[in-house]
């Protein structure tokens, strides 16, 4: 079959046998696929800084007849060289968290070249900017919600309540899953925040622990099978 060349975004990786990698990967022509890469703990070729979560990749593969099934990568190099990303703490903290999410509800079936950039821009941004960059998972996460279907409706966005398992703002106490005011006034207020190289940080450390547990609790309503990723706690007591 003929060989296929795409970029990719590592989502995880584990280790396979002594000196190889089964890495996953979002990528931008074919969705979700998971590779095996070998040879990266050798001797002779120590390359495991390729795979770090986020990172951007050109990968080449021949598929197999058979699609699930785990094919080995031709080649893997570096397709965007992050200056901050992968090294400074208080990013890569975030990195690990929004690469455990994505790999969590991002389903094999699904390829969507608007997400990809999107995903791909978004990380480029928090790599450039070089201060007031707190916010970001929260944004991050807030707009990722137009991809997977469930952004917000914000057509009553006076109302005192939101309702998380309908996505919808309310004046009543509509379901079991709702915001109470205070809750709401902060989610409007990300739902209208913006994040770009001049903006500032619009949160406090108390504000954005609440609203990361409303943003996880809103997409574990709204996504199958998911479950609170491990690095959570690591994001609540960084910002803690």
């Amino acid at each position: 079959m003929k060989m296929i060349e795409t970029k990719a975004i590592v989502l995880s990786t584990l280790k396979y046998g002594d000196t190889s990698l089964i890495v996953r990967c979002y990528t931008e022509q074919l969705g979700l696929k998971s590779f095996i890469a070998k040879g990266v703990f050798s001797k002779k070729k120590r390359s495991t800084s390729i795979y770090f979560p986020l990172n951007e990749i050109d990968i080449a593969y021949t598929p197999k007849n058979n699609d699930q099934q785990l094919v080995f990568l031709k080649s893997a190099q570096t397709a965007y060289y992050y200056e901050s990303l992968h090294f400074h703490p208080v990013k890569s903290a975030i990195v690990f968290f929004l690469a455990e999410l994505l790999n969590l509800i991002l389903k094999a079936e699904e390829h969507n070249s608007d997400l990809y950039q999107f995903i791909k821009q978004s990380l480029i941004l928090f790599d450039d900017k070089k201060d007031d960059f707190a916010d970001f998972h929260l944004v991050f996460l807030m707009n990722l919600t137009h991809f997977l279907g469930f952004y917000p409706n914000n057509e009553n966005e006076k109302a005192l309540l939101f309702d998380l398992e309908n996505g919808f703002f309310s004046e009543i106490n509509s379901s079991i899953n709702m915001l109470n005011p205070i809750e709401t006034q902060l989610f409007k207020k990300l739902l209208n925040t913006h994040f770009d190289l001049t903006t500032k940080n619009h949160f406090n450390q108390q504000q954005r622990g609440l609203l990361l547990e409303i943003l996880v609790k809103y997409y574990q309503i709204h996504t199958n099978n998911f479950k609170k990723p491990n690095s959570l706690q690591v994001l609540h007591e960084l910002f803690s």
